[in-house]
């Protein structure tokens, strides 16, 4: 690995670390704060800002350096338009592994009691059984779109090149999380198998672990699918702004 890949997986990692941990310990602060007499919970608006604010300070953090990724969702749909070696990708989708799961072990130091039991440390799941359950067939679909959303924002916000104000990507993209956050109670509104699977790995619960194919599989098919609409219709193909 070269030095400047190195630093590059650096930056990728602490950007997820950075989301993995102020998200999830939003989701448990909500837990725990409803637990508590006369205490208002965080609620889905609080817990939605949290995850776009994360994000948009790690995008700001590690666009510099690493493009800021952060998601390996993002990366692969990067890689099949060509705008991502494989040798990067591999180094990425590692150190935002590294960063999801170091996050999910500082929220288990905050939020320990939340680790085998819901909402064990953040990670994002659904429903099987009972009232609000769904089929993870919906739960791959639900996932596909909702990452296809934030992949045609990075895309047409960050990486474009007819883009003349490419420093409000992070703004945009953080706020895209924010934004499908308020929405996305059915699944968690994840869109990033490294936001998924570090706490997922952590808290160690058979109940999110056996969820992992749709987490991995929905993310993947939106992103590609955005990549490659942006890729045939909507790149633009050098420096000069459309008329």
């Amino acid at each position: 690995m070269t030095e400047g890949g190195l630093r590059a997986g650096l930056a990728e990692a602490f950007g997820v670390f950075l989301l993995v941990f102020v998200g999830g310990s939003a989701i448990c602060m909500d837990y725990y704060t409803a637990s508590l007499q006369s205490h208002q919970a965080i609620g889905t608006v609080g817990i939605a800002l949290a995850h776009g604010l994360a994000l948009m300070i790690g995008v700001y953090c590690s666009a510099g350096i690493s493009g800021g990724h952060l998601n390996p969702s993002i990366s692969f749909g990067l890689f099949t338009i060509g705008k991502c070696s494989g040798s990067r990708l591999a180094v990425y989708v590692l150190f935002q592994l590294i960063g999801g799961v170091l996050g999910a072990v500082a929220v288990m130091g905050l939020f320990s009691e939340y680790r085998a039991d819901a909402p064990f440390l953040g990670t994002p799941h659904f429903i099987t059984e009972g009232d609000g359950a769904i089929s993870a067939i919906k739960a791959v679909g639900i996932e596909a779109l909702f990452t296809f959303i934030l992949a045609m924002v990075v895309l047409l916000t960050a990486v474009d090149k007819g883009r003349s104000a490419k420093q409000m990507g992070g703004l945009a993209i953080g706020m895209t999380v924010a934004m499908i956050g308020m929405i996305g109670g059915f699944t968690g509104g994840s869109m990033n198998p490294a936001r998924y699977l570090g706490p997922a790995l952590v808290s160690g619960s058979s109940t999110v672990l056996s969820q992992l194919p749709v987490y991995l599989i929905g993310p993947v098919i939106g992103s590609v699918i955005a990549c490659l609409i942006y890729r045939f219709l909507l790149e633009t193909k050098d420096e000069t702004q459309p008329a």
